[in-house]
């Protein structure tokens, strides 16, 4: 179904004690019951991060984000529940996948969570397996293994438990036995003393707490997509969220051998369950949490899922002070890292000293990078003024700051901020906002063209980037590199560096980074081996991994390629679908209606070069009505004029000069040439076809203005001056544009009206 969304939550399902026996003798009080539970539940649910799905007659339904909301509001739910007469509830807890048809939560999942419900105490609760050994790393929680029933309905196994701390009742053997399949159903007694016996996994303690994770394979390089946190505050405070997310990915991306998705690749998906995530990203691991500021204090959780072996590897959850947030966003990134057992150094010096500077920095980051308006970018600046002005140490906003000013235009001051970063960085030993700051560097005086001190800025950056096993940092360096190779016109440097780091992203799996190399590599085999059929080969494969894996951004970069490959090769058709596709993915892009019409003036063009004129004009119609729209006048004449020629070409020449007039109107009243040569030569050719008396004086200056012309305008000036330099000139044109092609492609370029009458008048045929 079209709206069928899913999400990973801990799954509650509650039921009253008696509710039926009671209903039937006393309904009014049954449902003042009913009544009663959810005035007092729904406040205790809303506290602890959870959703109430739905009511099932007496039940309820409910999702948590993680494993310890649930069970947290759970037990609280007990004790409240306690002091109320005949609210007796049996709670079950299960984790997995709610899948959410319209208003309905349904699955397997929510399915396991029912079942398991009857397997509590009175005033107890159930929980299963999944839920177990989330509660293992914490010595608060004692549980008691119940069995491993065959649940109706559940084709896996599912152990369950209770448990029986914090005052809750322990399921009694006798009272479940008649629930448990006899096959399925044993007592484990070294369960009974709680899970203080466990030593399954790797015990850590952090923030006082014991934290229990588990571990990646070691047999391939991690792959991992960090989910935006779930913000579960208020709408001003989704900075927070934001700008912990962003420097998350960065921290984990740079730690070493390891790939990361990036947030624009993640929101590029939008709103799809985390597995699909993964599998749209090719990416085995998903973390995820959420954020919540209330007053002063933050709560925050994270989960860490492995997509294959479906388990959670490693959860927890803080209460801190703003203060100690950059402590747990170091906590969240270490775990992650030892999780995936990615050697990384966590020795490194802290990324923020100052908790209100790095407050200031996440606002401007914000803003930055998710502007809402035209003046955003100034409030962002404000805020990183402000943070710089607070800890004059936090390198990250100067580097920012730099890049923003860059951005504008303004690199002289850009490069007072990129500077400082990295004289900053020096004394703070911190390598990577060196590093960083060396490849701003290197972009400040590639701008300069100052090649050579733009190179060896990108040395220092790659030589910091090795040491620290920086993956990314390598890849955007061997990047640099490259563009600096394509600028000294050294394409076959330049192709070597898009080689490498080719093999780099080859190397982490990311599809993204291998994709845009292969189209730097397509540009090689076009520009210098004249390879066409290895470019085009290229380029095709950069298109399908953009394509399947939804990095539209890129797809325009391809498209654009692929093109002008077989434009060059006369493969008209293919290049007109490719155009089409082009300008869906750019409108889709928010490109703007301009851009895509470029896209529809290229199409013109080539139907016109085809013969297919009725199409031509079609097209330029569309396109005159865009420029009308945003009172583009260049462009306006640029369609009057290619109005002009097509009509001519269809032999409609009293609307070619209608055109024509139109276009020399406005060309004359904004001091526009561009246009001048199709103008003159059109009118003159239709003025002759008319029987009217023909002025080629102006004709003949701007063709001594001219160094050359296509094979169709040498053809035109031919009719009009019979002068055969011009037949000629036509030819040799025509020559050499058919050079490329090849088969059948070249067969039917060589057909179409204009390179056939060449041939003709010529009296020579190109093979």
């Amino acid at each position: 179904m079209s709206d069928t969304k899913r999400k990973l939550a801990a799954i509650v399902f509650t039921d009253i004690v008696g509710f039926t026996k009671l209903s039937s003798k006393n309904e009014p009080a049954a449902l003042a019951l009913l009544e009663k539970q959810r005035d007092l539940l729904k406040p205790l649910v809303e506290k602890n991060n959870g959703e109430w799905l739905k009511e099932i007659g007496d039940g309820l339904l409910l999702t948590f984000e993680t494993n310890r909301d649930a069970v947290d509001c759970a037990i609280e739910i007990q004790h409240l529940t306690k002091k109320i007469e005949s609210l007796d509830l049996r709670i079950g807890i299960h984790q997995g996948e709610v899948v959410f048809q319209g208003n309905d939560a349904v699955g397997d999942d929510v399915n396991i969570a029912s079942r398991i419900e009857p397997f509590a105490a009175t005033g107890g609760i159930a929980i299963s397996g999944r839920v177990n050994s989330s509660l293992k790393r914490d010595p608060e929680f004692e549980t008691k293994y119940v069995g491993t029933p065959n649940l109706k309905g559940v084709d896996q196994e599912v152990k369950v438990y209770c448990i029986t701390s914090h005052g809750l009742p322990e399921t009694n053997k006798s009272d479940v036995t008649a629930k448990l399949d006899s096959k399925g159903f044993q007592w484990n007694l070294k369960n009974s003393i709680g899970i203080a016996a466990s030593t399954i996994g790797l015990l850590l303690i952090v923030n006082g707490m014991f934290l229990r994770i588990g571990f990646a394979d070691e047999s391939e390089v991690p792959s991992i997509a960090i989910l935006p946190l779930d913000n579960k505050g208020a709408e001003e405070d989704e900075f927070y969220a934001y700008g912990l997310s962003t420097d998350l990915i960065s921290d984990v991306a740079s730690a070493g051998l390891i790939r990361v998705a990036s947030l624009k690749e993640i929101e590029e998906l939008g709103d799809i369950n985390f597995k699909e995530k993964a599998k749209r990203l090719l990416v085995r691991y998903v973390a995820q949490g959420t954020i919540w500021k209330r007053d002063d204090i933050f709560q925050l959780s994270m989960e860490l899922y492995d997509t294959k072996n479906e388990q959670v590897l490693w959860s927890e959850r803080w209460q801190k002070d703003w203060k100690d947030i950059p402590q747990v966003r170091d906590l969240l990134s270490d775990n992650i890292l030892k999780v995936l057992r990615v050697d990384h150094d966590n020795n490194s010096p802290a990324h923020v000293s100052n908790p209100e500077a790095y407050e200031f920095y996440l606002k401007a980051k914000h803003k930055y990078e998710k502007p809402t308006n035209k003046d955003d970018i100034e409030i962002a600046k404000g805020f990183l003024n402000k943070a710089i002005e607070i800890d004059d140490d936090l390198v990250d906003a100067k580097n920012l700051m730099g890049k923003m000013l860059e951005n504008n235009g303004d690199i002289e001051k850009a490069m007072t901020y990129f500077s400082a970063a990295l004289e900053k960085s020096k004394q703070l030993k911190y390598r990577k906002g060196e590093a960083d700051s060396y490849l701003n560097i290197s972009g400040y005086y590639f701008r300069k063209e100052d090649l050579e001190t733009s190179k060896l800025n990108i040395d220092k950056a790659l030589e910091i980037y090795e040491e620290q096993n920086d993956k990314d940092g390598i890849g955007r360096a061997y990047i640099e590199y490259a563009t600096h190779y394509w600028k000294k016109d050294d394409l076959e440097t330049a192709v070597e560096y898009d080689k490498k780091s080719l093999a780099l992203y080859e190397e982490l799996g990311d599809l993204e980074g291998v994709a845009i190399n292969l189209c730097g590599i397509g540009i090689y085999y076009a520009d210098i081996l004249k390879d066409y059929e290895g470019a085009l080969a290229n380029y095709e494969k950069a298109q399908n991994i953009f394509e399947e894996n939804g990095y539209k951004r890129h797809m325009p970069y391809s498209l654009n390629n692929m093109v002008s490959i077989e434009l060059k090769t006369g493969n008209y058709s293919s290049a007109i679908n490719h155009l089409n596709k082009l300008s869906r993915v750019v409108k889709e892009l928010g490109y703007g209606d301009k851009v895509e019409q470029g896209q529809l003036d290229v199409i013109s063009s080539i139907h016109t070069s085809m013969g297919n004129y009725k199409k031509a004009i079609m097209g330029l119609e569309k396109g005159l009505k865009v420029y009308e729209n945003i009172n583009d006048r260049k462009m306006i004449a640029y369609c009057y004029a290619m109005l002009g020629m097509n009509h001519y070409l269809d032999e409609n020449y009293q609307v070619a000069l209608e055109y024509l007039k139109k276009s020399r109107d406005i060309s004359s009243k904004i001091s526009l040439t561009d246009n001048d040569l199709v103008i003159e030569l059109y009118s003159n050719l239709t003025y002759k076809h008319l029987g009217q008396e023909l002025d080629l004086t102006k004709l003949k200056d701007l063709i001594k203005e001219t160094e050359s012309f296509g094979y169709t305008t040498n053809l035109f000036l031919h009719q009009l001056f019979k002068d055969k330099i011009y037949l000629e000139n036509a030819f040799i044109a025509l020559e050499k544009k058919a050079e490329p092609m090849s088969g059948e492609s070249k067969r039917q370029f060589l057909d179409f009206t204009i390179p056939k009458q060449i041939m003709n008048l010529y009296g020579k045929v190109i093979s």
